[in-house]
């Protein structure tokens, strides 16, 4: 449908005084296209002619073609990062912005609006603009998938399969064309199956938004040989990359990665880290730039520095890695890397004892850019070295979001009951 199409109310001759409503659609379109996010969002509340018109994919796409051109350096829209400190107590997500960026300055973000529970939401993933938590860290059977941005949500029907740890994962697409503007998303779980195999057998989870139905299936994955292989696979945070999921191993050897559509062949396959990082104690942090899959470390190093490390994927299918940089850096409390900028490489955010630093890998400076208040993440969140942070299991998480030009859609689920628990929609879309 062409939103210059819709109705609109005729201008009353007789009247003295012109409304907004006298506007013909054109002119409600250019003005509506050239307000800020927030409100171009919150304004589908003001009247039925205003949803029809800003619920239309083109008034979308010309929003985001309006916001690249007020934005012509950013390659991609803005980002930021999610904290969540999920042991030994979980604590309540927060969200910081590191950009001074006014889509997010004018946005609130939170969790607040999902159903309360005696613990904190566990945030698990995001993918285009749309999150999926979970209301516990270990034994996870309720799954929300929301934008946290407009505040709407599903709840996710419950697993066919209880497991105390579960790798879960989320990919999420939006389609267009010219009548609606069409979202999916499936959300992963993969866990192991006791057998007396050479090999570990892995029981795959996945749920679909387009039947709103779980699908479970058994794969196998060479190279894991007993379930405390798997067990020692991080849970946060996973990374989808071309709708593969990837987790890496707390030894610093291997990566499982999981292809949620290719069903009939091989699914699951081990991809090892690069050989320098084996046996190294510490916590690799995966990513995702300009196409190719991507690590970084920081490991002990002599005269009480770190070495940091930032490693690529060169070849995917052989499982090649190169070296893209290494030097030391000033041991000042410095713990592990939190995340990786997802366009530029070289921006990268490092975990430190009392606040968070930016280090730019190509000129190799680092500052400060958030300072955390006392016992913001727990009592004990003042480690000495990296090693004290890995064997005391403390996890203190960080998620990338990247804000969408426009928000993306959370899609309605089937109403009907599946497997013992009704898929529901919710929308909040005032923020």
């Amino acid at each position: 449908m062409d939103i210059c199409a819709l109705p609109c109310k005729k201008p009353n001759s007789e009247s003295k005084q012109t409304s907004i409503d006298d506007l013909s659609n054109d002119l409600l379109i250019e003005i509506l296209h050239r307000i800020p996010l927030k409100p171009a969002h919150r304004f589908k509340c003001v009247s039925k002619r205003w949803v029809q018109v800003i619920c239309q994919p083109q008034f979308a796409q010309r929003f985001t073609q309006r916001m690249k051109l007020l934005y012509p350096s950013q390659s991609s829209p803005p980002f930021t990062l999610f904290f969540q400190c999920s042991f030994p107590i979980p604590l309540p997500v927060e969200f910081k912005h590191f950009q001074r960026d006014p889509q997010f300055m004018s946005s609130n973000f939170s969790l607040s609006f999902l159903p309360q529970s005696p613990n904190p939401i566990i945030f698990i993933a995001t993918s285009n603009g749309l999150v999926l938590c979970s209301t516990t860290l270990l034994s996870q059977m309720m799954y929300y998938v929301c934008n946290p941005l407009t505040a709407n949500w599903v709840a996710v029907s419950v697993p066919p399969r209880f497991d105390t740890h579960v790798l879960a994962g989320f990919v999420c697409h939006s389609d267009y064309d010219d009548i609606v503007t069409i979202t999916r998303f499936k959300v992963v779980r993969v866990s192991a199956i006791e057998t007396e195999k050479k090999f570990l057998d892995l029981c795959v989870e996945i749920f679909n938004s387009d039947t709103s139905e779980w699908e479970q299936f058994t794969e196998q994955c060479e190279g894991l040989q007993v379930t405390m292989d798997f067990t020692k696979f991080q849970t946060h945070a996973v990374l989808a990359h071309n709708d593969i999921m990837h987790w890496a191993h707390c030894g610093s050897r291997y990566i499982l990665a999981f292809d949620a559509n290719n069903k009939h062949d091989h699914k699951c396959r081990l991809i090892r880290q690069p050989r320098e990082l084996y046996d190294m104690y510490g916590h690799v942090c995966l990513s995702a730039c300009q196409g190719r899959l991507r690590c970084m470390f920081l490991s002990n190093s002599n005269n009480y520095r770190l070495l940091f490390q930032h490693w690529e994927l060169e070849d995917y299918i052989a499982g090649k890695w190169c070296l893209v940089a290494k030097f030391p850096v000033s041991n000042t409390n410095l713990l592990r890397v939190l995340g990786i900028h997802p366009v530029d490489p070289n921006i990268v955010y490092l975990l430190r004892t009392k606040n968070i630093v930016l280090l730019n890998a190509h000129t190799q400076q680092m500052e400060v850019v958030y300072y955390f208040t006392e016992g913001q993440f727990g009592r004990d969140n003042t480690m000495t070295n990296p090693f004290e942070l890995y064997i005391s299991k403390k996890k203190l998480n960080a998620f990338q979001f990247v804000l969408q030009w426009w928000p993306t859609s959370v899609p309605k689920l089937d109403k009907g009951d599946t497997i013992g628990q009704r898929s529901v929609f919710h929308g909040g879309g005032v923020f």
